[in-house]
């Protein structure tokens, strides 16, 4: 028997899987499921060339291990790039797109098929020996073995803006920029967000000369750094964060001592406070750090990889609640110093504020009216007018609830499921759907892997969790299924199980 598997998400992530299982004898044909083509998922698919990948060439890959294969597409191609090097976002979508590419050129040279189904999935059903899975055109798909890859895309408005959803003049997400940039070049904007997305729109937005207030809850923006790259050698030992059970404020001490520890093996006779600044008024710590970046003072920076990696390692057993209460307790650094932008967006930034084009409110509007042609907005303190509202409040992933007792949905909107409908994923990131059944051949990667990973929205973890799958694949043989399709037809497998509306059998 052949592996016959079906990938939800064509984004980075899902092009990583195909990239390690793609290659495996046993592998006989991939569906990628997506309504955008292949590679050009949220994260990577606007082509506006403003928008900076927040994370350096060496760790924005779709190989986790060896030389960054991103700076190997990069550097034939001419770019003048290294492993420090911050991209334009763009040119990840062109390399994940060519390597999707690449991956389905080489499967069909062994006889084997990747076909690209423009559709979403919306449920994962068990048949005993394989799996249906139901996509929103009502057709369907048969696999014998399924990735679920999809990415954070649908917005997470705040409550304040639910009731004017909907608006010609409110942008439920930032992307794509283009519409932002279509706005009148005086237009007065309001960007709910003081993170990675409202900050791309707040430097798109004051690039045309408009005015931008950002707004959230804590006022505060991540820190800035000029790379992040793996170490070439470890210095860092975060096994104290302990065991689950422990307090999280018992593991301060030890988890400051590790950090100060590895700091003084990473740049001797720097101290960590001179290389961080005081809290206080955002855009003063914004303008304090991006000095210290300048001046080369930000030796933390070359921590960070190994963090996210000893992290996601050390946690990857804990309960969801004991590792969601560790990542509470650090929320902070992982918002600041994990998610850090690069120097050349802060120096944007500081520039906008000193023409006067960009402002950071002290908290979150407390009230959001339509008054006229203008939003109202009210804080605390009073009240102001604007033209337009950009929500740049975060992305999330699918929620997967278990419709008992053999389906796994993957739902975009709706309630927050339970914890009792809520899969389990193994260590092998595996789905069982109920505690008394077995691991189903279904797997969780990247950002859908929240259950047994920490941070996982870092393209070198769903990377790894790539690399782990074709890893287990090799190593065992592939099941038994009591649906074959034939392998010599290069159109998706698609059983009619209702209206079939705009699924295409190629795409790419």
């Amino acid at each position: 028997m052949r592996r016959t598997v079906v990938v939800i998400g064509g984004g980075a992530t899902g092009v990583s899987a195909l990239l390690h299982i793609a290659p495996l004898p046993q592998v006989a044909r991939v569906d990628v499921v997506d309504p955008r083509p292949p590679g050009l998922g949220p994260a990577f698919g606007d082509p506006d060339p403003a928008l900076l990948c927040n994370t350096s060439l060496d760790v924005t890959s779709l190989r986790p291990d060896g030389p960054s294969d991103l700076l190997t597409y990069l550097g034939v191609r001419g770019w003048p790039v290294a492993n420090g090097t911050f991209v334009p976002r763009f040119l990840v979508g062109q390399y994940c797109r060519e390597r999707y590419l690449w991956a389905r050129d080489r499967a069909a040279e062994r006889g084997a098929t990747v076909a690209h189904v423009r559709d979403r999935a919306e449920a994962v059903r068990s048949t005993g020996g394989g799996y249906r899975v139901e996509l929103a055109s009502g057709a369907s798909l048969v696999a014998s073995d399924v990735l679920v890859c999809a990415g954070l895309s649908t917005p997470r408005p705040p409550d304040l803006v639910r009731p004017h959803l909907g608006h010609e003049a409110l942008s439920e997400s930032p992307y794509p920029v283009a519409r932002l940039r279509g706005l009148p070049a005086d237009a007065r904007v309001l960007v709910l967000g003081t993170g990675l997305s409202a900050i791309d729109a707040a430097l798109v937005l004051c690039s045309g000369g408009r005015r931008v207030t950002m707004a959230s809850p804590s006022g505060r923006l991540p820190a800035v750094r000029t790379r992040l790259t793996r170490p070439e050698r470890s210095r860092l030992d975060l096994s104290c964060l302990g065991t689950p059970g422990v307090a999280p404020t018992d593991r301060d001490p030890a988890v400051l001592r590790s950090l100060v520890s590895a700091l003084a093996k990473v740049a001797p006779g720097l101290p960590l406070r001179h290389q961080v600044a005081a809290g206080g008024d955002p855009v003063a710590r914004l303008r304090e750090e991006t000095e210290l970046a300048e001046r080369g003072l930000t030796a933390w920076q070359d921590l960070v990889s190994e963090v996210i990696d000893q992290v996601n390692e050390h946690t990857v057993d804990w309960p969801p609640h004991e590792r969601s209460a560790l990542l509470a307790r650090y929320r902070e650094a992982v918002f600041r110093y994990v998610s850090a932008i690069p120097l050349a967006n802060a120096r944007a930034l500081v520039g906008h504020c000193d023409d006067g084009l960009l402002s950071v409110a002290d908290g979150s509007p407390t009230r959001l009216d339509r008054a006229g042609d203008r939003w109202r907005v009210r804080w605390r303190s009073g009240a102001e007018d604007f033209d337009h509202v950009v929500c740049a409040t975060g992305l999330r992933e699918p929620r997967l609830r278990v419709d008992p007792p053999d389906t796994l949905r993957l739902e975009s909107g709706g309630a927050e499921p339970t914890d009792e409908e809520r899969p389990l994923v193994t260590e092998r990131l595996r789905v069982r759907l109920a505690a008394d059944r077995p691991e189903e051949r279904i797997w969780l990667l990247g950002s859908t892997s929240r259950p047994r990973t920490a941070i996982p929205n870092y393209l070198r973890e769903a990377a790894a969790h790539a690399r782990a799958v074709a890893d287990q694949w090799a190593a065992t043989p592939p099941p038994l299924t009591q649906e074959e399709p034939d392998d010599r037809s290069r159109q998706p497998r698609l059983v009619r199980t209702g209206p079939l509306v705009g699924v295409p059998g190629g795409g790419g």
